[in-house]
């Protein structure tokens, strides 16, 4: 069923303001970017059980530091790419929402997009549900005015030379939590439509999404499953085909979208990768931002020239509850190994191998969450584990040790020169 708009005075209004915002930008647009803030506000704090890897209760507190250091460096453009509450708490989205609106009163215009927690989550906190109508009515004034029918993807000019687009890909309504998202034809359909329009007007566009569009490791999909865009679920009672990873990255190549600005997976990482369009070679970028809820609690400052389309990265940290935050990394680290060893070898020779190698793999996966791997020392973990795969069946040895290979020392595909920094770069179309 199409999602039907909602239409206030504010929102109106803010279109303009996002509008004049940029007009007197001549060069560069500076934008800050956050991700997987996860908040929980209110009397909901005390419906929390037993910390997982995130600062749960420390979200609100966390999200303050990070909003007040954005005012102070007054970027035009603030961009959240999901996952704004718990597990999508109405109480958390009107929070939310208001400390949005003290960012644009300030002169930042604000855009958001919805995580697989915010809408229709079975493990809310209490009896607060958030449908993807509620969430609309919440966030009228952070979307973009141009709207796709069948969702909350939505697009925003920003002044002369910008349009960003922001793609909900998220599956809800099923009545069970699903954490991967799910792009369909006619998703594809109303990017396209909308990229070539914006692009007309010799636009540049991002894109902002949820889950990760491009793999940041090789095999992902496999490995670190539930991170990427899912290519087989199909929405019950939906007749839009769901496309497959290889139809979706190209489509937005064909669209001319060359930086996709993503979360979901709480990790700190950049990755780019090279398509042909009309016969001619282009690259696309997937800046993954790091959750605020987690340990090293990233945000984003992008430096953006949209008529070269180069985009300046530095990153910044909130440095609240770093012991604590760091051990709560640590536990999720010890847990996600655990579970993925199990699943792929059995009880028993997962009890063996994480023994051996378990450590290890989860220094591995802390590195992959902060960024530059290669300066947490990312060979040294790769080549104790290396070392120490006996216990791994042969196949999956193979198959593990590509992945963290490419992790550790942080490229993807099979060029290992082409190492992308994931903390303070400069992107060249």
């Amino acid at each position: 069923m199409p999602i039907p708009e909602t239409r206030t005075m504010k929102n109106l209004i803010l279109s303009v303001a996002l509008f004049c915002c940029a007009l007197t930008i001549h060069a560069e647009i500076r934008i800050a970017v956050i991700s997987d803030c996860h908040i929980v506000a209110g009397e909901q704090v005390s419906l929390l059980g037993k910390a997982g890897g995130k600062m749960d209760a420390q979200s609100l507190e966390l999200l303050h530091a990070a909003l007040d250091s954005i005012k102070a460096d007054k970027p035009d453009l603030l961009l959240i790419s999901g996952d704004l509450t718990y597990n999508g708490e109405k109480s958390g989205h009107h929070t939310m929402s208001d400390l949005l609106h003290s960012i644009s009163a300030a002169g930042t215009c604000v855009l958001a997009v919805p995580g697989n927690h915010d809408i229709l989550n079975p493990h809310h906190l209490g009896d607060e549900e958030t449908t993807a109508y509620d969430f609309r009515a919440i966030y009228a004034d952070f979307m973009g005015n141009i709207r796709h029918e069948g969702s909350l993807s939505w697009a925003q000019r920003i002044g002369r030379d910008l349009a960003i687009i922001g793609l909900d890909a998220n599956i809800y309504g099923t009545g069970k939590y699903v954490s991967d998202g799910c792009i369909t034809r006619s998703h594809l359909e109303w990017l396209a439509h909308t990229a070539h329009t914006l692009r007309s007007e010799g636009r540049m566009i991002i894109a902002l999404v949820h889950q990760q569009l491009l793999e940041h490791v090789n095999n992902q999909a496999s490995l670190l499953p539930n991170t990427l865009y899912n290519i087989s679920y199909q929405h019950t009672g939906n007749d839009d085909r769901p496309v497959t990873a290889a139809e979706a990255r190209q489509a937005f190549a064909d669209a001319g979208i060359h930086h996709i600005i993503s979360g979901h997976g709480h990790v700190h990482d950049i990755a780019g990768a090279d398509f042909t369009v009309n016969g001619k070679p282009t690259r696309i970028w997937d800046i993954s931002t790091g959750g605020l809820s987690t340990y090293p609690s990233y945000f984003r400052m992008l430096n953006v020239d949209p008529k070269s389309q180069k985009v300046s990265i530095t990153s910044k940290t909130v440095n609240l509850h770093t012991d604590y935050s760091a051990n709560l990394l640590k536990s999720q680290a010890q847990s996600m190994v655990k579970s993925r060893l199990t699943s792929l070898l059995g009880k028993t020779f997962a009890t063996i191998a994480y023994f051996i190698i378990g450590e290890d793999l989860c220094q591995a996966l802390i590195a992959y969450a902060q960024g530059d791997e290669p300066h947490h020392n990312g060979a040294d973990i790769y080549n104790r584990i290396k070392q120490n795969t006996d216990a791994v069946q042969t196949e999956l040895k193979d198959k593990l040790l590509n992945t963290l290979h490419s992790m550790m020392l942080d490229y993807n595909g099979t060029d290992t020169t082409d190492v992308t920094p994931d903390i303070t770069v400069t992107l060249q179309p």
